[in-house]
């Protein structure tokens, strides 16, 4: 495809499914008695988040927030724009379940990218940074771009330094994600396909029509045995559906 010159190109694959859980420390004891291996964000006694990694592909990411941290989201707004503060507002809404869907980079910062979602129609907060001490005392630095309508995808950055662990082993079975089912409704297909023409073409996600715009489900290549939907913590995981 031919490109104008001067225009920025960049590339997007599905880095993590967002599912936003009341206590994590519960969702760790869930899931690691399911048969995964669950790693907290940073140290266990206070952290907020907890990650499902594979050695390829996109990986879980849970997270707890306090419904409180919405009132945030007209200051978040004035500081980054207001796309970042409808995202704050959207994280925070109590209840579990998917609640959102990151697209990442290779860079490191966010200011290329930013430029080329802008020029492409994009709508974008500014490029945010983030920060957390893992388990091990090692500092994680990271940019994100909030994205307007809230319901599309965000980006992020690389992680820096790179954090997915080299070797990953869940008892059930698990290998991989092979597919993230993500609903459009058709009030945000323009959007989102503005946003998708930087994806690449043959990753996992895979789009359908749907009433509301997010994440459908997750399917988990290598299952053993099927989940307890009740110890899930909202989260849809399935198995890919079998062929003839």
């Amino acid at each position: 495809m031919h490109r104008p010159k001067g225009e920025l190109k960049i590339v997007l694959r599905c880095s993590h499914v967002l599912c936003k859980v009341d206590d994590v420390r519960s969702v760790v004891r869930d899931y690691e008695e399911l048969g995964f291996t669950v790693e907290y964000g940073s140290a266990p006694e206070r952290a907020h988040n907890a990650l499902l990694w594979f050695e390829e592909g996109p990986f879980v990411e849970f997270f707890q927030l306090p419904p409180v941290f919405r009132l945030v989201k007209w200051p978040m707004a004035a500081v980054n724009g207001r796309a970042a503060g409808d995202r704050l507002a959207r994280w925070a809404r109590p209840g579990e379940g998917w609640r959102d869907l990151a697209l990442e980079t290779d860079d490191v910062e966010l200011l290329r990218v930013h430029a080329a979602l802008s020029a492409g129609g994009v709508r974008v907060s500014r490029a945010m940074k983030g920060r957390r001490t893992r388990p091990d005392g090692d500092l994680v630095r990271y940019q994100f771009l909030a994205t307007r309508p809230v319901r599309l995808p965000f980006v992020v950055s690389a992680y820096d330094p790179p954090q997915r662990p080299a070797f990953v082993h869940h008892p059930n079975g698990a290998r991989r994600i092979s597919r993230v089912r993500v609903g459009i409704a058709e009030r945000d297909r323009a959007a989102f396909n503005t946003l998708a023409a930087h994806v690449e073409p043959d990753g996992p996600l895979a789009v359908e029509v749907a009433p509301d715009t997010g994440v459908v489900a997750v399917e988990l290549e290598g299952l053993t045995g099927p989940l307890n939907p009740a110890r899930l913590h909202g989260a849809v995981l399935t198995t890919p559906a079998r062929t003839e």
